[in-house]
């Protein structure tokens, strides 16, 4: 049977009932009281969702007007609002692109949750996160028993798994990094190096407050959740836990890649003047004996001898040889 799809505007409604032998679709929204029993649970996804959408929605399930006014506006920090028969969390979807792996695009995913009810609402078309979890329902809709925060703990469950490929791709891509520094630091290696560094700190600020999220839901008094289901919770906050252990190895990673890029350039500028310095103290002791000799005076010693400019020539030659000899043996060559 098909879904039950607005047809105002663009958004797309729709509705399941799932019981313990199956997933029902295209449930009249007006008659839901009086259809979901105990241990039933009705799920309403709404996609490309319009104002008009929602505050039908929120009349038909009591939404709190702060909750929704959070849900209308624009991209906002993870949150949660508790009321007291239903509560209100926004969450953050990364989009996980392979081609551009520098590049991050946070979309939004707004849940209420009541008694017997979640309503999920997003303006992605697909929504993997969502349509995942009503598979698994589909395939076992006996999950309907453990009540709405199990959906909402697989919702949790498959946004922390999806963070994983990108934070672990940005620690291959450090690692990297760290490797091409200690090779050959370049200024190509460095506008990489704070490239990394950008996305690093714009996932632990899109991140972060979604971390304070998963504490709150991790908390054993949280009156939505069930005794049992606190250890499913905790699990999800553990996820996170190492998400920001990766980010916070991949942030000391980039600081030592900077170091040693600096290091490199320091090192390469003391060659550089090394080189010049000997030169230059080659030259100067070369030019001080053709100014001694192109002085206005008649007397100079080798100054009328026939073979004067082949011997300086081989004397100059000679001493820039002991020089050079010189420098090696003290190692600054």
């Amino acid at each position: 049977m098909p879904a039950r799809t607005s047809q105002r505007g663009k958004a797309m409604i729709k509705t399941y009932l799932i019981t313990k032998e199956q997933l029902q679709e295209d449930i009249p929204l007006e008659d839901w009281q009086s259809l979901v029993k105990d241990d039933e649970l009705l799920w309403v996804d709404v996609r490309a969702y319009t104002p008009e959408e929602v505050e039908t929605l929120a009349r038909h399930f009591g939404l709190h007007s702060v909750a929704v006014d959070s849900c209308l506006d624009g991209y906002r920090r993870p949150h949660l609002y508790e009321f007291p028969d239903h509560f209100y969390v926004n969450l953050t979807v990364l989009e996980n692109r392979k081609r551009k792996r520098t590049e991050i695009k946070p979309t939004e995913l707004h849940l209420f949750v009541g008694k017997k009810w979640v309503l999920t609402l997003s303006q992605q078309e697909p929504s993997p996160a969502v349509d995942e979890v009503l598979n698994e329902y589909r395939e076992t809709p006996a999950l309907c028993e453990r009540g709405p925060m199990h959906a909402v703990y697989l919702l949790l469950e498959y946004l922390v798994e999806s963070y994983f490929p990108i934070v672990e791709r940005l620690d291959d891509d450090a690692d990297e990094l760290e490797t091409a520094m200690l090779q050959h630091a370049d200024k190509r290696s460095l506008a990489r190096l704070f490239d990394l560094k950008r996305v690093g700190f714009e996932l632990r600020r899109i991140l972060g407050p979604q971390r304070d999220v998963l504490a709150t839901f991790a908390r054993r008094d949280f009156p939505f959740i069930r005794s049992e289901q606190n250890v499913y919770f905790q699990d999800v906050y553990n996820r996170m836990i190492r998400i920001f252990d990766i980010m916070d190895t991949v942030r000391e990673i980039l600081s030592g890649s900077l170091d040693i890029y600096l290091s490199a350039i320091s090192n390469r500028l003391n060659e550089v003047m090394k080189v010049l310095t000997i030169v230059a103290t080659v030259l100067m002791t070369l030019s001080f004996i053709t100014g001694f000799y192109g002085m206005n005076f008649t007397h100079l010693p080798w100054l009328r001898s026939p073979n004067a400019f082949r011997n300086m020539v081989i004397f100059m030659i000679a001493l820039t040889a002991a020089m050079l000899w010189w420098f090696r043996r003290r190692r600054w060559l």
